[in-house]
């Protein structure tokens, strides 16, 4: 038997979509640090809505990735993402995210759903690494290091589309934020932390049972119109559809 997320979206803490993005959004130079842990299954399946299978081993991912250029001037995002597949795909559900622009924050709010607030952003070069940290109300939520990075190839990384959980005519949905990337260096190595609060990141029950190694690229990045809508109590194969803004892309 297939294994389906369980959780009921709640139309009273999700944010509101002004209108879907349906401009493309390139950014010439982009940084991104990418962390990657296992969490346990149980708690994985229940923070999963019913139109997502759940990978075995069930995993997320922390992405923090630093803009230098683009239409909204330079911004830092830092991301949590469940993994998961819907359907034939797969996806980054977007738990919670920060940045450093109130200016991205509204953007990425109104156009996406993303469920992000401002804070302290950073993705700083370090003699012996990439080290990521984020700030919010004084408080230090994230501060991970990737130590003695090595050079790999930018074929060995994938980044996956974001799934954010949002209100659209007073309706839960999911939108799928898409993205166009091209890596021109990478690097993996090993991952530290000296803070990690997943409860300010919006995953409170989730438990961390296994830390993997970092990556962290660099290259171009372009936000792409919204193309696809899914209803989050269905399957995908059945919630899913095409919307407008998809015409233009």
């Amino acid at each position: 038997m297939p294994v389906f997320g369980t959780l009921k979206a709640d139309v009273a803490h999700l944010r509101k979509i002004k209108a879907l993005a349906e401009e493309r959004i390139d950014i010439k130079t982009t940084e991104t640090l990418t962390f990657t842990f296992e969490v346990l299954a149980k708690d994985a399946i229940a923070a999963l809505p019913p139109s997502y299978h759940p990978p075995f081993p069930t995993y997320c991912t922390l992405a923090t990735r630093k803009h230098s250029d683009g239409p909204l001037g330079p911004f830092t995002v830092a991301e949590l993402r469940l993994h998961a597949r819907a359907g034939s795909h797969y996806v980054g559900v977007c738990l919670g995210a920060f940045t450093d622009s109130a200016e991205a924050a509204a953007w990425l709010v109104d156009g996406y759903g993303a469920p992000i607030a401002t804070a302290d952003v950073r993705l700083i070069k370090r003699h012996f690494g990439y080290e990521a940290k984020v700030v919010k109300d004084g408080k230090v939520v994230l501060e991970g290091l990737q130590r003695m990075p090595g050079f790999i190839s930018g074929s060995d990384v994938l980044y996956v589309q974001n799934h954010n959980l949002a209100v659209l005519d007073g309706e839960a949905i999911v939108v799928a934020e898409e993205f166009e990337y091209s890596i021109v260096e990478a690097r993996r190595g090993e991952a530290a932390f000296t803070a990690l609060d997943l409860a300010a990141f919006g995953a409170p029950t989730l438990k961390i049972s296994n830390h993997l190694p970092s990556t962290w690229t660099s290259g171009t990045w372009s936000y792409m119109p919204v193309r696809f809508l899914m209803d989050p109590s269905k399957h995908a194969m059945a919630g899913t559809r095409r919307v407008g803004a998809a015409k233009a892309a």
